[in-house]
């Protein structure tokens, strides 16, 4: 049994990692239940993910303007500070 639970637990790290890893493509049915095991555990892996999708959130706002330049608009640098700060 204990060797079980410690398969489905999660260190940080591997949490971090399957926390990017949706943002760009599907997880399995194991790693999203893992992971959500985890951050209704881990309240710092729950903070990082919020800020995570977040950054996310702004960076897809600002590319979808014709041309990137090359400094964040100061609205969108204070809406991230607000988001992570939250």
């Amino acid at each position: 049994m204990e060797k079980l639970m410690s398969r489905m637990l999660l260190s940080c790290k591997e949490a971090t990692f399957l926390v990017e890893k949706q943002m760009e493509s599907s997880l399995t049915f194991m790693e999203k239940f893992r992971l959500s095991i985890h951050l209704k555990l881990c309240k710092v892996c729950s903070a990082y993910q919020h800020q995570s999708e977040t950054i996310n959130k702004a960076l897809k706002k600002w590319t979808e303007g014709s041309v990137l330049s090359k400094e964040l608009p100061s609205k969108v640098k204070s809406e991230i500070i607000k988001e992570i700060n939250r």
